[in-house]
């Protein structure tokens, strides 16, 4: 039962990164959009389908909470700062984009104010992860920590740098799958140009996450290295495919790219932690709840599940040629010409 509710927190972990993710990425790119159709456009496309993205993390937060509250207690305190940031960023963010979306055109304030609440909550989420990664001092199963551990060694301030990258090339990618016409040629652009970087910061992040982590990083079983090597190799092979597809048909192909890259980067952190969910010492199964809050759980996320599942397959069905083609305003009949319609002498 821990492990199968472990495994319900990971999926809304990957949903939330992959969806949302890919939305706040678009945000970002507005900051550096110069044309303001092409701005109405990128907002018109997570317009339709951005609160219903940001659902995930609701489910996540609650699925922790509920499911393992240990873990929830202990790393909560530990990342207050970064935590707050991101959830006054996401709040921001939502509220900026309904103000914008409700005037003519691109409205340049609360479009920019938009852009930069994406920009601060991507850099914010990647802080956590790394304040995360990184480890937290806990004794007695209780944070036991400063307020500014988080930042360790500034190893979170690159993960946030990390993150900021990884969702803007995935929002490029999907405004190259939505955009038509100039605006996806410079989408294209940007998938090739961010391709690099994209691989830079994580090849850096992983490379320096031995030396960062205070938690043991495990590797010692065939059922370990096995699948980090496959997470490993789906990434490689799927920043190379989006890098190498960008710009060309079918067009949706650099966007699942990046959604694989994000799968192989899941699976190898997953190899190399488990059981720990809060390192160093928490595990899935010390912060577990009782098998009743567990049974409970299961049985509520068999009837919200597939809800929350179809109500994001079909938002994205409907807008799926978001953004939208705007009706041609009707040009009004001339007036008839009255010298013509009077009678001659």
């Amino acid at each position: 039962m821990v492990f199968f509710w472990m495994v319900v927190v990971l999926l809304a972990l990957l949903a939330y990164v992959i969806l949302d993710g890919y939305d706040i990425g678009i945000g970002t790119l507005t900051l550096f959009e110069r044309d303001g159709g092409t701005r109405r456009d990128m907002l018109d496309v997570v317009g339709n389908v951005w609160d219903g993205n940001e659902s995930w993390l609701i489910l996540l937060a609650m699925g922790l909470w509920a499911g393992f509250p240990d873990a929830y207690a202990t790393a909560l305190p530990a990342l207050y700062l970064p935590l707050c940031l991101m959830l006054f960023a996401l709040i921001f963010r939502g509220f900026a984009i309904e103000m914008a979306l409700h005037r003519p055109g691109f409205d340049r304030i609360w479009g920019r104010l938009f852009g930069l609440g994406s920009l601060v909550a991507a850099f914010a989420q990647g802080v956590v992860f790394g304040g995360l990664v990184s480890g937290i001092t806990v004794v007695n199963h209780q944070f036991a920590g400063g307020t500014w551990d988080f930042l360790g060694h500034g190893y979170p301030l690159l993960t946030g740098c990390a993150t900021v990258l990884l969702y803007t090339w995935a929002g490029a990618a999907q405004l190259q799958a939505k955009l038509a016409g100039d605006a996806r040629r410079r989408a294209s652009r940007q998938v090739r140009l961010l391709t690099g970087p994209v691989v830079l910061a994580s090849a850096l992040s992983a490379g320096l996450l031995p030396l960062a982590s205070n938690a043991r990083l495990r590797l010692d079983g065939v059922d370990r290295w096995l699948p980090f090597g496959y997470g490993l190799l789906i990434a490689v092979g799927a920043f190379y495919t989006a890098w190498r597809w960008a710009g060309r048909s079918p067009k949706q192909v650099s966007f699942f790219a990046a959604v694989a890259v994000q799968i192989g980067g899941l699976l190898a952190l997953i190899c190399l932690y488990f059981p720990v969910l809060v390192p160093p010492s928490v595990t899935i199964y010390s912060a577990a709840a009782g098998r009743n809050t567990l049974v409970f759980l299961t049985v509520m996320i068999g009837v919200i599940g597939p809800g929350t599942v179809g109500y994001g397959i079909y938002a994205h069905w409907v807008f799926r040629s978001a953004p939208a083609v705007k009706p041609v305003a009707e040009t009004p009949p001339a007036a008839p010409d009255r010298a013509a319609l009077s009678p001659t002498n």
